[in-house]
């Protein structure tokens, strides 16, 4: 079990409504957490995530996942999942805010996004 606390905190003054949750130098080396807050009301407008493919799970709230193929509710215990190369957009039409669990296939988008603060390291028996 990789041992680590992570601080995922969301800075006010970031404009990113995204923190990924894998440390640098941690455990995964071909995956990638991201916590996504998409606030009542708001949305993430259609974008695509260059090599990664994407599992998208709820976590509170509910968020409408949607791409070209159609549109799916993203509920706390329901996920969706998009292939390499495909736009997504994201919308909170509730009245309280939401959050997903984004788990991503790494590629250059996902070095890009901000990182949650870690302490510990290692390998714990």
């Amino acid at each position: 079990m990789f041992g680590m606390s992570i601080d995922t905190t969301v800075d006010p003054e970031s404009p990113f409504l995204a923190l990924r949750l894998d440390p640098e130098n941690g455990p995964f080396r071909s995956l990638a957490a991201v916590r996504i807050q998409v606030p009542a009301g708001g949305s993430v407008p259609a974008h695509s995530h260059e090599g990664s493919e994407l599992l998208l799970t709820g976590i509170t709230g509910v968020v409408e996942a949607s791409c070209k193929c159609g549109s799916k509710s993203v509920a706390p215990g329901t996920f969706a999942m998009l292939p390499v190369g495909k736009e997504i957009s994201l919308a909170n039409h509730g009245t309280e805010d939401a959050t997903v669990l984004a788990v991503f296939s790494q590629s250059a988008f996902t070095e890009n996004l901000p990182r949650a603060a870690a302490q510990g390291c290692g390998c714990h028996a």
